[in-house]
């Protein structure tokens, strides 16, 4: 199982602050995962419409879209956010 973790507006929108996701065989690329995400949550297509603006971790380090992500994996999507 991979556990995916949806922070601020990406949580609220889906109703969910985490989901655990099937996984297949040796593993899935990051933007297959973000792809099944929006299938599972559809109030979530237009948020992560364009995945490069978003902060993606895996097992809390950053990483890009062509990550490979395994089994016991932990996935965080956070949407983009500034602050002072």
């Amino acid at each position: 199982m991979i556990k995916v973790l949806l922070f601020a507006r990406l949580a609220d929108l889906a109703r969910v602050r985490d989901a655990s996701f099937d996984c297949p065989g040796e593993g899935v690329r990051l933007d297959d995962l973000v792809k099944r995400v929006v299938v599972r949550y559809p109030a979530l297509q237009t948020s992560l419409a364009q995945p490069r603006l978003l902060f993606l971790a895996i097992n809390q380090k950053q990483t890009g879209l062509d990550a490979q992500v395994k089994d016991g994996d932990e996935v965080a999507i956070m949407p983009p956010f500034s602050g002072g």
